[in-house]
């Protein structure tokens, strides 16, 4: 047996439907029986007649709703939308109107044998345009709650699925911006060990062991967005660990690391970046070698992270310009406008400074 499933919304509709033109219907009847009952009907004949209405209320605003979600766009109301929806207001109260007149005719006739209240003063045609524009008038009503509650729904939708797009391009992006990090950084240690393998072999085994805890770690932080920044630092020193059996003493790495930072979180290898550029771009290039000095610090709710090196920035290298659109599209992505990432020269040394906003 197949089960149909009804969500919330149109539970909550029908509810509503049915409360609204019970309590409409329920004080225009009070108002008709505790007044002069001027056709001098029973209790039943008035509770079946206004129950009909409250039926008939349901059905045709139920058409009407089908009708304008079917015609208008309710997250991009236009003016030609006031038009469409005043026509099928007109169309559903003559409709109502002549359904109800059958109504009469039939019930007073065969049912309750009362043919002389078809020709009552009541059922002129002054009464019945009073009764039409009245019904046109509480058919309006009803058509702005709906059309309100229905565009703030379709407002709210739209949002929340520009937001999962939104957040699946990141994560799209993310995606693609880790996986040029693990190639690049693979391509310089596998090009280091290849120049020791014919000279130091032991020197070689041991930059393989630093290589493989690297890329273990690479590969098991490659799927999060963020991890501790001491456990960054363990990849940074087995970076450096590599880098100092090819630059030798030219290399001088020195720490200044905030305890209050350790347990930060940060986006994964974005410090590996910085000092690998930083070796690439300054240290290397320099005959007599240089600093490099990686410091981060705790202020005003901001994580700074700054590098800094020996030698001048070289913004012709297309390598250095991909390591550092990385790290701001990176940074840009996870964060927003709340991080950001500068790099300067002063004084013959080249400044990276990264400030993320604490989580």
């Amino acid at each position: 047996m197949k089960l149909i499933h009804v969500n919330s919304k149109t539970i909550a509709y029908w509810i509503i439907q049915v409360v609204f033109w019970s309590f409409l219907s329920g004080v225009m009847a009070f108002s008709y029986w505790a007044g002069s009952n001027e056709l001098q009907l029973k209790a039943w004949q008035v509770v079946l007649d206004f129950s009909v209405v409250i039926l008939l209320s349901i059905f045709f605003t139920h058409q009407l709703k089908r009708l304008l979600n079917k015609c208008i766009q309710f997250d991009a109301i236009r003016l030609k939308h006031l038009f469409i929806s005043l026509g099928f207001l007109l169309t559903t109260t003559v409709l109502f109107y002549l359904v109800y007149e059958v109504y009469i005719e039939l019930i007073y006739t065969y049912v309750y044998n009362r043919t002389d209240v078809l020709e009552h003063t009541s059922q002129g045609l002054k009464n019945n345009m009073i009764f039409i524009l009245n019904y046109f008038i509480y058919f309006t009503i009803w058509t702005v709650f709906y059309v309100a509650i229905k565009g703030l729904m379709e407002l709210n939708n739209s949002r929340e699925i520009r937001l999962k797009l939104e957040s699946n391009l990141k994560e799209s992006q993310l995606n693609t911006l880790k996986g040029q990090i693990n190639p690049h950084f693979m391509f310089n240690s596998l090009n280091n060990i290849r120049g020791l393998m014919l000279e130091d072999v032991p020197r070689a085994r041991n930059m393989l062991t630093s290589l493989s805890e690297t890329l273990r770690y690479s590969l098991t932080k490659s799927n999060v967005d963020a991890i501790a920044l001491e456990d960054e630092l363990d990849m940074v020193r087995n970076f450096i660990a590599i880098s100092k059996i090819q630059l030798e003493d030219r290399l001088i790495f020195k720490e200044d690391i905030d305890k209050a930072s350790l347990t930060k979180l940060i986006p994964p290898m974005i410090i590996q970046m910085l000092i690998e550029n930083a070796i690439k771009h300054g240290i290397s290039s320099l005959k007599e070698g240089g600093l490099i000095v990686l410091s981060t610090l705790i202020k005003d709710s901001q994580l700074q992270i700054k590098v800094t090196n020996t030698g001048t920035i070289r913004t012709g290298h297309k390598s250095t310009q991909l390591g550092l659109e990385n790290i701001k599209q990176r940074l840009a992505l996870l964060y927003g406008e709340k991080a950001t990432f500068n790099l300067q020269e002063i004084e013959h040394k080249v400044i990276a400074s990264i400030n993320i906003p604490i989580v």
